[in-house]
């Protein structure tokens, strides 16, 4: 059956005869071999989708007739998702034959995908009827609220917190916003705020809601049935897509008397393919995008909306440097948002390792025949030159072998070393493993340089502690830990 797999060729080329469909664009392949090429791609894609954010409103303003919306609202959508079902049928059987349709109406599909594809369509409905009422322009804007419905929604359902700087640009924005409206309905010599349609205004409010719940289920099950083709997903959200958006249409008793393409024209058909792009370009360009590019394209949508109103006679637009502004000004504020750092988790960060301090080595006696035993391990017995590290250490001799010291019982200028490459005795160890420990014990080979870097402490001295000081099971107890320490260090 078909699969969505990168076209790379990195993992191989596919088999000739066979094909497939690459679930990214640019393709890994093209990333590796091109990197400027695959660079140029990502651009073209970012600039492909702010122009879908800002030609769909666009289009649905161009429908309209002395500013109303004379067809039924929801008959582009229902038709919307029947041309989405059957080009993604179509695509699963150009690519796959009857096994790729039979991936487009597997039970499991429909009952995974079906669902959200109900979610969205009531999205789709307060957009229509949003639209209804505000300006393409205004409806972008409004769409921004997004960020701070998420920010609330996240905060009241998972306590995920934000940075005091975080809110304040969130109420940046949100002036920000208002202001535009204003200005944007006064221009229009509507009056301004008693011109404001505040039914409009709660139909995007509720959308931008619907829109960030279907974007949660959407990321979960996008990811969960990875190994479904992406046509198969797109064909099963899109059909309780249709069948919820149809019931939601016959409830229009406008829809009953007038008839189900009433007062349709180009436009409307416009309008219906748009819908068509937005969907399908939306699911396969979210796994090219990354969120940071996603919402700074539908924040640019903004801009270009604006611009294009006033360039194109047919919305009779004139060109306002305070609006103007104030959409630049939405936009940056976007961005601040998103890059701005976010409040910290809570957790406390762990500690900071100390700086290394290295000391020149004089002399090593790193002959285990003379070595001092301790509990099985064999140390080695180092004199060095420089400030002595207090208590029980670990670091690195000669820049190469990783060590835990600790201080000589009776001299003040030698050191007790540990190799920690070397395993430690076992209570039940076994003779051949006994003889592979003593054979790593032996001495030191080449050190490129004659020194001791300690790295961090173990534990401080206990001078009141003398008998567990110099206990076998304490310096084994030291050296595992020595040895978790460094590794920890070396994580990424």
């Amino acid at each position: 059956h078909l699969q969505a797999v990168d076209g790379a060729g990195a993992a191989g080329a596919a088999p000739k005869g066979s094909r497939r469909l690459s679930a990214y664009f640019p393709s890994r392949g093209v990333v590796a071999e091109s990197p400027r090429r695959a660079a140029a791609l990502k651009l073209a894609l970012f600039a492909f989708f702010v122009v879908t954010r800002a030609l769909h409103p666009l289009l649905i303003d161009a429908s309209k007739v002395d500013g109303k919306i004379l067809y039924a609202k929801n008959t582009p959508v229902v038709m919307n998702k029947c041309m989405t079902v059957l080009l993604m049928n179509t695509l699963a059987f150009c690519y796959g034959g009857l096994d790729g349709l039979r991936l487009c109406w597997q039970p499991r599909c429909l009952a995974v995908f079906g669902l959200i594809g109900a979610v969205y369509a009531l999205g789709d409905f307060l957009e229509m009827q949003s639209m209804s009422k505000l300006s393409g322009g205004v409806y972008q804007v409004l769409l921004q609220t997004k960020l701070l419905i998420t920010a609330l929604m996240c905060w009241w359902l998972k306590g995920s917190r934000q940075s005091s700087l975080q809110w304040h640009v969130l109420f940046a924005m949100f002036l920000a916003m208002s202001a535009f409206v204003l200005v944007d309905m006064g221009s229009e010599g509507g009056g301004g705020v008693g011109a404001l349609p505040l039914f409009g205004v709660v139909c995007v409010m509720l959308k931008v809601a619907v829109s960030c719940y279907c974007a949660v289920l959407s990321e979960k099950y996008l990811k969960a049935f990875s190994d479904m083709p992406l046509f198969a997903k797109i064909s099963g959200l899109s059909t309780t897509w249709a069948l919820a958006s149809l019931m939601l249409c016959l409830a229009d008793p406008r829809v009953a008397a007038e008839g189900f393409f009433a007062h349709w024209s180009p436009a409307t058909g416009c309008v219906m393919a748009s819908f068509v792009v937005k969907t399908c370009s939306t699911m396969y360009l979210l796994q090219a995008l990354d969120s940071l590019q996603k919402n700074i394209g539908e924040a640019l949508a903004v801009i270009v909306i604006y611009v294009a109103q006033v360039a194109m006679a047919g919305f009779n637009e004139s060109f306002e440097l305070s609006v103007f502004l104030l959409a630049v000004l939405v936009v940056a504020l976007v961005k601040a948002y998103l890059i701005s750092p976010k409040a910290a988790s809570g957790k406390k960060d762990a500690p900071k390792r100390a700086a290394a301090t290295k000391m020149q080595v004089v002399s090593l006696n790193s002959d285990s025949k003379q070595g001092v035993e301790n509990g099985g391990v064999t140390t080695m017995v180092a004199e060095v030159h420089g400030v002595m590290p207090p208590g029980v250490f670990y670091g690195m001799l000669g820049g190469v072998y990783p060590v835990c010291g600790k201080p000589h019982s009776t001299s003040p200028r030698h050191l007790e070393l540990a190799m920690l490459a070397h395993p430690t005795p076992g209570p039940d160890e076994h003779p051949a493993q006994a003889a592979a420990r003593q054979h790593l014990s032996q001495p030191v080979g080449f050190m490129p340089e004659q020194s001791l870097t300690v790295l961090g402490q173990v534990r401080p001295h206990e001078p009141s502690a003398a008998a567990d000081e110099a206990s076998a099971a304490r310096w084994v107890k030291d050296i595992e830990q020595a040895r978790s320490h460094l590794l920890g260090g070396l994580a990424p």
